[in-house]
C-alpha cells in the first residue's frame, strides 16, 4: 500500500495536502494501486474524498506527529510505503516511522531527516544539497523545481499573451489568510489607486480568491462590499482560468508562485512565515518578480511595496514580457509524474 500523511487547517493552510493530492493523482495515472491518505482529523476529508482518494483519519493532534505512531503501527506493513508531508516531523519520528514501512517526505527548510526518500521542489533546493548529507541523512534525495508537484490543470505548458494593457489584476494569499493581507491591499489600492486616479485604475477589475480556510471571508465581503471593481471569489474550481484571465497576479509565496510560472502571468510575490521566505527570496533573485517581503513584519512596507510593483507592471508592458518569459522558464509541468515514478520504484524494492 502506498500512504500520504497530511493535514490542512486555517493555521498551516491546504498546501501539504494540494500537493500530495498532485502526487496521487500522477500515481493513480500510472495504474499503480491507488494511495489512501492518513489526516490528524476531518478537516479535509471532504477535500481529498472529493478527488476521489480514500481517507481515514487518526483522530490525532496535527502538532503532535510522535503520538500516532501507536495507530500509525498497527496500520502499517514492512512493504508499504507512506509519504509525509508536515512542518511537525521530528528526526525521532521518522525513525520509529521507518521502522514500519518505507518512508518518503516532501521538505522545504534543509532539515535532513532518516528517509528512504526526501523531496525538496522549490527553487532554492539544490542550494541545501549539503544540509541533506549531515546528520540522519536520507538515502535518496530529489532537489529541484523539476520535482514540483503542480495540479493536473498546470501541467501542461498553456498559451499566454501578455496584452497591450493591464484590465484584470488577480489578488490571493493562498488557502488560508493568518494575517489578513488581502484586507490591507486592497484597502490600500482602494486609497491609492482608483480614489486618486480615476482614468487609470477604475478600467482594471481586481480578483480576490479567498481560499478555503480563510478565516477573513466574512471580513473580505464586508470591506468589498461598497467598492467597484472588486471581485471576491470562493471555492475556485478552476483557478487555471481565473488565472490566465489576469494580467497581474500578487500572491503570497506558496505552491500558487509555480502554477503562476506554469502560465507565465506576470506576479509579485510577498510572505507570511518562514518557510516562505526562502522561496520568496530565490524567485526574486532568479528573475525581476518583486518580493514585498515579510506581511506580518512590517504589513505597511509589503503593502507599499506590492503598490509600487503593481504601478510598474500596469505601466511597463516590456517589463511585464520579460517576467513571463523568465517564469515559464523555471517550470515544466512534469513534476508530479517524475515523483510518482520515484514512489513506485521504491515500492518495487
Amino acid at each position: 500500500m502506498f500512504y500520504i500523511r497530511a493535514d490542512g487547517n486555517a493555521a498551516i493552510g491546504i498546501g501539504h495536502i494540494m500537493r500530495c493530492l498532485s502526487i496521487a493523482e500522477a500515481v493513480k495515472e500510472t495504474g499503480a494501486e491507488e494511495p489512501v491518505f492518513l489526516l490528524a482529523d476531518n478537516i479535509c476529508y471532504n477535500m481529498v474524498a472529493d478527488r476521489g482518494f480514500a481517507a481515514k483519519v487518526l483522530g490525532t493532534d496535527y502538532r503532535h506527529m510522535q503520538s500516532e505512531l501507536e495507530k500509525l503501527s498497527t496500520l502499517l506493513k514492512k512493504e508499504d510505503v507512506i509519504l509525509v508531508d508536515s512542518y511537525q516531523v521530528s528526526i525521532e519520528y521518522y525513525k520509529e516511522l521507518g521502522k514500519l514501512c518505507k518512508t518518503v517526505c516532501l521538505e522545504d527548510m534543509g532539515n535532513a531527516y532518516p528517509v528512504d526518500l526526501l523531496i525538496n521542489y522549490n527553487i532554492y533546493a539544490k542550494q541545501l544539497w549539503e544540509n541533506y548529507q549531515q546528520g540522519s541523512s536520507p538515502k535518496k534525495v530529489l532537489l529541484g523545481v523539476e520535482y514540483m508537484p503542480l495540479r493536473k490543470a498546470f501541467q501542461d505548458n498553456t498559451v499566454y499573451q501578455v496584452k497591450d494593457k493591464v484590465t484584470d489584476v488577480m489578488i490571493t494569499t493562498g488557502g488560508s489568510d493568518p494575517c489578513f493581507a488581502a484586507g490591507s491591499i486592497i484597502e490600500a489600492i482602494w486609497k491609492e489607486c482608483i480614489r486618486e486616479d480615476k482614468n487609470q485604475t477604475n478600467k482594471i477589475l481586481f480578483h480576490i480568491v479567498s481560499g478555503p480556510m480563510n478565516q477573513y471571508t466574512a471580513q473580505l465581503k464586508a470591506l468589498c462590499a461598497e467598492k467597484e471593481f472588486f471581485i471576491i471569489y470562493e471555492n475556485v474550481q478552476n483557478m487555471e482560468a481565473l488565472i490566465k484571465k489576469c494580467d497581474v497576479v500578487i500572491t503570497a509565496a506558496g505552491s500558487t508562485v509555480y502554477e503562476v510560472c506554469a502560465i507565465g502571468v506576470p506576479m509579485i510575490c510577498f510572505y507570511f512565515a518562514e518557510n516562505q521566505r526562502q522561496g520568496a527570496q530565490a524567485l526574486a533573485g532568479l528573475t525581476d518578480i518583486v518580493n514585498a517581503g515579510a506581511f506580518a513584519e512590517d504589513k505597511e512596507q509589503v503593502v507599499s511595496n506590492i503598490l509600487q510593483a503593481l504601478n510598474h507592471c500596469i505601466y511597463d508592458r516590456i517589463y511585464r514580457e520579460r517576467l513571463s518569459m523568465q517564469e515559464r522558464t523555471l517550470v515544466d509541468g512534469k513534476g508530479a509524474v517524475r515523483l510518482a515514478e520515484e514512489i513506485i520504484k521504491l515500492q518495487a524494492l
